[in-house]
């Protein structure tokens, strides 16, 4: 005898082969990308015996021996360096870092240093944190100029 009723169909089941490829890809994107922001440039910090760790949001600010400054690991002139921290202090304070590092090679020349120092302070910030190597060989915060 022939059956009449039809067969139920099998309820179809999404393909999630590209899904998992989309998710991979993204995966080896934000594992790149984290391995290049998190590169820093090895100075050699100044010896201080009060230095302390220093928490909270920061921005950091680097000065060379040959007088070269970087804004968070990238090149950057006096001027931009100004611009950007007017642009800054223009924020909303809850937008501000907490902190600004000032990191500054021993070799750096004190004139350099306190120009830095005159700057960050001319547009307000009081947050200007130096820092230093402890006696230990760890870094830290020598102290606020």
């Amino acid at each position: 005898m022939i059956s009449w009723t039809r067969a139920r169909p099998r309820p179809a089941a999404p393909d999630i082969t590209p899904l998992l490829d989309v998710v991979f890809i993204l995966l080896i994107f934000f594992v790149v990308s984290t391995v290049f922001a998190a590169r820093g440039m090895d100075m050699d910090l100044p010896p201080a015996e009060s230095s302390t760790p220093v928490y909270g949001t920061s921005m950091e600010i680097e000065l060379r021996a040959d007088g070269g400054l970087s804004w968070d690991a990238m090149p950057i002139t006096r001027d931009a360096l100004d611009n950007r921290l007017r642009v800054i202090a223009g924020l909303p304070f809850g937008k501000q870092p907490q902190n600004i590092l000032f990191k500054a090679d021993p070799e750096a020349r004190v004139e350099d240093f306190v120009r830095i120092v005159d700057l960050v302070r001319t547009h307000g910030f009081s947050n200007l944190v130096i820092v230093t190597r402890s006696t230990d060989g760890h870094a830290g915060a020598g102290g606020r100029p």
